[in-house]
């Protein structure tokens, strides 16, 4: 059973009540997961991305898979 992964790029600042999902990336299954992640999270500037996978080619049953957070791009609304 051949597993696919979605990416979703949010934009998420505690401070304004603000959490938004921004960009869906169907993730390349023989590059790298984490680099694919990164270059997602730096063209979005989403300080969380969470990927999903599905085990149907048209990904309509997905379950979170993997979350990551990216500080560097993070709102800096309480500085």
């Amino acid at each position: 059973m051949t597993k696919h992964y979605i990416a979703v790029t949010y934009d998420d600042c505690e401070h304004n009540d603000l959490y938004e999902d921004m960009n869906e990336y169907i993730l390349n299954p023989t590059a790298n997961m984490d680099e694919q992640i990164k270059e997602f999270a730096q063209n979005d500037i989403a300080p969380l991305v969470k990927v999903y996978e599905s085990v149907t080619s048209d990904l309509k049953d997905l379950t979170l898979y993997k979350q990551y957070k990216f500080n560097e791009y993070e709102c800096g609304c309480d500085k």
